[in-house]
């Protein structure tokens, strides 16, 4: 999502006749873009851009030029803003872009920045200017109305908003016109998408915080996803070759109209990622989640029997407050029964201006990282292992997207795994966006090797 909200602050910066800078040193404006959830991401920004501060003024007086403007955009709380106001230019609200164009217009002296009147277009009909000639995201929702504890997405995007279906689908048909391979659905709760219309209530700019965020009356727990599936269902009738991904799910929300789509659709993927965050029901509770582990687990099987060759992802925060050794143990039961095929651990610090904020972080540093740790080496490298494994003999589509330092193509599954093409026709060469098969020889922990299928 960060990615997208950058191509689209792309977009404006172009209006006004400014291009990308191939690094940071060449850069006369940096637009840093905040994270929604880790505290540790929000200190990270704060110290690069002490750096950009302090690096652009040494060079910038020997060399005698003006030193960049740093704005900070993206998933901002009140008193993260007070921090980025002391160390940079502008500090403006995602959905602000007339607030970035009087900015442009006011403190950039460039003849071209007269010439365009303030856009009065919300965030989300900005066409983004893509960084990718084959690989694209679609933001098709923003905002959350679930209030996880940890979290700053209903405080800093407000409610949750859906895109118009036909701009959605109008976007998808330009892309896949323009011969786009990988299409991305994006959404902060992608599966609760048409709930809440653009323009309506809740809309970006006019956040409606509730009193009691926990409090279920604020919560959508649709008993499917109609409006979802029915989108999907449209994009899937498109003609062409290529792939479709959506983010990110909420296990609440996940269907089963939804598994049954995805089991006989034509161009998605069958990758899921469904957050977990916690497998024990109390840190789960006391995270908002809003579902027990069995019920997790009763989705995974359902997954797993309408779906055989799901590839399978998922989020984990460990050092939680409160999480006990047991709790602990009761995530690392989860993991190890479902096999992910790639778990993103997080290690919980936290965000100021989140309910979970005001509890008591007592899990040491030290205990978190050995958790996190724990789960990487000993839980998740055994199951993607095993799994990867599974894929060796078999012939599968992947999309090229590189070539290695090592002269070998690189290219991913549908299932997101990495496979390089060891054994080729001598002198072949492959465009960066195709698709080409591959014959499976050799699988590790975190990548895959193959051969051009015959």
């Amino acid at each position: 999502m960060n990615y997208s909200d950058a191509e689209r602050i792309a977009t404006v910066f172009n209006k006004y006749g400014f291009s990308i800078a191939s690094s940071e040193k060449e850069a006369d404006i940096i637009v840093a873009v905040a994270c929604s959830v880790r505290e540790k991401a929000v200190h990270k920004m704060l110290g690069k851009i002490n750096q950009w501060n302090h690096e652009s003024r040494i060079m910038n007086q020997e060399l005698n030029l003006k030193n960049p403007i740093i704005m900070v955009t993206g998933c901002i709380l009140p008193e993260d803003k007070k921090k980025f106001e002391e160390r940079a230019d502008l500090v403006f609200s995602i959905d602000d872009i007339g607030g970035l164009e009087r900015f442009l217009i006011s403190n950039i002296q460039y003849p071209i920045s007269n010439q365009y009147p303030i856009s009065n277009e919300q965030y989300l009909s900005i066409t983004p200017q893509y960084q990718s000639k084959y690989s694209a995201n679609i933001p098709i929702m923003t905002g959350c109305d679930n209030f996880c504890t940890y979290c700053a997405v209903p405080y800093t995007r407000g409610r949750e908003v859906s895109r118009p279906e036909e701009d959605i689908l109008e976007e998808v048909r330009n892309l896949v016109k323009k011969g786009y391979k990988e299409i991305t659905l994006l959404g902060q709760n992608v599966n609760s998408y048409g709930i809440r219309r653009s323009g309506g209530t809740g809309e970006i700019g006019g956040v409606n915080i509730p009193t009691n965020p926990t409090n279920p009356k604020y919560l959508t727990n649709p008993e499917n996803n109609s409006e979802f599936v029915g989108l999907l269902k449209k994009i899937d009738q498109l003609e062409g070759n290529f792939w479709v991904r959506f983010y990110s799910n909420h296990p609440k929300d996940f269907s089963d109209e939804l598994i049954d789509f995805l089991a006989h659709s034509k161009h998605f993927c069958h990758y899921i990622h469904l957050p977990l965050q916690s497998g024990d029901d109390e840190i789960i509770k006391k995270m908002n989640r809003h579902y027990t582990a069995k019920q997790y687990l009763d989705i995974i099987t359902k997954i797993r029997n309408k779906i055989s060759d799901c590839t399978i992802t998922t989020d984990v925060i460990v050092g939680f407050p409160g999480e006990t050794e047991e709790q602990f143990k009761n995530t690392v039961k989860v993991l190890e029964k479902v096999g992910f095929d790639m778990v993103f651990i997080s290690e919980y610090s936290p965000r100021s201006g989140t309910p979970a904020a005001k509890m008591k972080d007592d899990v040491p540093h030290e205990e978190k990282g050995s958790r996190k740790k724990y789960l990487n080496d000993e839980v998740l490298a055994k199951s993607v292992l095993k799994n990867n494994k599974k894929l060796i003999g078999k012939t599968e589509k992947i999309l090229i997207y590189k070539k290695d330092k090592n002269g070998f193509w690189v290219g991913k599954t549908a299932g997101l795994k990495d496979v390089r093409v060891t054994k080729v026709v001598e002198g072949a060469f492959f465009d960066v966006g195709s698709f080409v098969k591959v014959k499976i020889t050799k699988a590790t922990s975190w990548g895959l090797e193959g051969e051009l299928a015959q």
